[in-house]
C-alpha cells in the first residue's frame, strides 16, 4: 500500500507539499477542542472545513468527483508557543479498503466561523528533514513526497526542535512563509 496516494484526492491542496504519513494510527488518545463542531482552515484550501466531534476526534467530509468522502481526524497536544498550544493531528484516510494516516499540526485562533471554533491547520513538509534526524526520530524517507513515521515520540520531538520558530510565525500558519 501506498498511504500517499490516499492523500492526494481527498485533501490534495492541503498536502501538496511533502507529508509526513503512517501505516497504523499512533496518536493514542485524541483531544477534543470544543463539544461541537470546529472549523479547521488550512490557507491553501480555502474554506475551511467543519470538523464534526466523533469519538475523540472530528470528522471532515471532503467533496471528490460529486461523492462525499470523510476523513476522520484526531489530535493530541504536541507543544505550546507564546502561549498558544500547538496540536499534532492525525487524519486517516480510507480508499478501495486501504488505509493511511498523515500528520498535520494545528492551533487555535481568535476567530469562529459560523459559530464553530477556528483552528489553523499547516502540514509539517518532510524535505525538511535530514539523515541525521530521520535517524535519530523515527522517520523514513518512503519516496520523494513521503515520508513514514514509525516512532511518534521521536516525531514529536523532531516537530518541537525543527518547527519552533515557525509554530510561532503567523506567517507561517497563513501560507505567506
Amino acid at each position: 500500500m501506498k498511504p500517499h496516494i490516499l492523500v492526494i484526492p481527498l485533501l490534495a491542496s492541503t498536502l501538496l507539499s511533502a507529508c509526513f504519513m503512517s501505516e497504523e494510527p499512533r496518536v493514542v488518545t485524541g483531544t477534543l477542542f470544543a463539544r461541537g463542531p470546529v472549523a479547521f482552515c488550512a490557507p491553501e484550501d480555502p474554506p475551511c472545513r467543519i470538523g464534526v466531534p466523533s469519538g475523540d476526534g472530528y470528522v471532515l467530509t471532503f467533496e471528490e468527483d460529486g461523492n462525499p468522502e470523510e476523513v476522520s481526524v484526531r489530535f493530541e497536544p504536541l507543544t505550546e508557543v507564546g502561549g498558544v498550544p500547538v496540536y499534532l493531528g492525525e487524519a486517516e484516510l480510507r480508499e478501495e479498503g486501504e488505509v493511511g494516516w498523515i500528520y498535520l499540526v494545528a492551533r487555535p485562533t481568535n476567530a469562529t466561523v459560523d459559530g464553530a471554533p477556528r483552528f489553523e491547520i499547516a502540514m509539517p513538509d518532510c524535505a525538511d528533514i535530514g539523515d541525521e534526524d530521520s535517524q535519530r526520530s523515527g522517520i523514513v524517507r518512503a519516496d520523494s513526497k513521503s515520508c513514514t513515521v514509525t516512532d511518534i515520540a521521536g516525531f514529536r520531538a523532531f516537530l518541537k526542535e525543527t518547527y519552533a520558530d515557525e509554530f510561532a510565525d503567523p506567517a507561517w500558519w497563513s501560507g505567506d512563509n
